[in-house]
């Protein structure tokens, strides 16, 4: 019984989760009629189309996260957890990405050191490649005339999360987190080299997402926005959002950020706008991917035997 409870915690999570993007879509639609009254709908759906691929390429990178530490799913079964589990990024807390997708997995077969330790090691690659893209976008001249200091102290985090990634520095983490949970935590720890690539690995999803803001804000402002410039602001945005662990799927806080660095949009009022829109958005690929590869991975549910 209890076990069963347990496994059912990433569902109820999952669940929270559509609640709390219902309730953050209720609020936000209003803005986003307004925005959207006269942008290019074409642009918008391509801009869907970019964010589901940058969504996608984390998804499949934390199957790789998963084959590193020892376990070798289907795509389709780690897809399905990873859209099913993300969602508990909009439940406050800050930790139920984590647990949403580290149950899903163990729901279906994976350990529980593993489920949980490659959604750990999956986001610190997502948001390290994060602060890798910043970087690339800064050296193209992507700050604009918003030369300001504010946010210099995130690249800072780069090299010290690629020296945690370290085979020494996990280690040791996993040593602490044995002595502190008193359980064995089975992991295979990867070669760093194979760390560095997965890192790579997740470059180009920042982009597709930096892409697919740029999409909006042209659909909504055709006055040639800056791509370096709004990819910067994107995910920028997206890496304050992750760190300030109180709001729920950075909401409030990615909006603020993106304003203040998207320096090559009209006003502050039309950066806000494509904030706003690009939320929804990526809001609506979270749960179209949920819904999506929930229905794939029933239908290739083997059908109960007839009496």
């Amino acid at each position: 019984m209890k076990s069963r409870v347990i496994r059912s915690v990433g569902l109820a999570v999952a669940v929270l989760g559509v609640f709390f993007v219902g309730r953050e879509l209720v609020r936000s639609w209003g803005d986003v009629r307004d925005a959207v009254a006269d942008a290019n709908p074409g642009l918008l759906l391509l801009a869907l189309l970019v964010g589901a691929a940058g969504f996608l390429v984390i998804g499949l990178g934390w199957r790789r996260c998963l084959a590193a530490l020892g376990s070798h799913p289907p795509a389709r079964d780690a897809l399905h957890w990873y859209y099913v589990g993300q969602l508990g990024k909009y439940v406050p807390g800050g930790i139920w990405n984590v647990v949403g997708r580290g149950e899903m997995a163990r729901r279906g077969g994976v350990p529980a050191s593993i489920g949980y330790g490659s959604t750990v090691l999956s986001l610190g690659l997502t948001y390290l490649a994060a602060i890798l893209t910043v970087a690339l976008a800064l050296v193209a001249g992507a700050a604009g005339r918003e030369g300001g200091w504010w946010w210099q102290p995130v690249l800072a985090l780069l090299p010290l999360g690629v020296l945690a990634l370290h085979p020494r520095v996990v280690e040791a983490l996993l040593r602490l987190a044995r002595r502190v949970s008193k359980r064995e935590l089975a992991i295979t720890v990867p070669r760093w080299g194979v760390s560095v690539g997965l890192l790579v690995w997740h470059v180009p999803a920042w982009l597709a997402i930096g892409a697919a803001t740029w999409l909006v804000a042209v659909a909504l402002d055709p006055g040639s926005p800056d791509f370096r410039n709004l990819l910067f602001a994107t995910v920028l945005s997206w890496v304050v959002g992750f760190l300030v662990v109180p709001a729920p799927g950075g909401i409030g806080v990615r909006e603020v950020v993106f304003v203040a660095a998207a320096t090559s949009l009209g006003s502050p009022g039309v950066a806000a706008a494509v904030a706003v829109v690009a939320r929804v958005l990526f809001i609506v690929v979270d749960l179209t991917g949920a819904g999506l590869s929930t229905a794939a991975a029933r239908r290739a549910r083997p059908e109960p035997a007839r009496p």
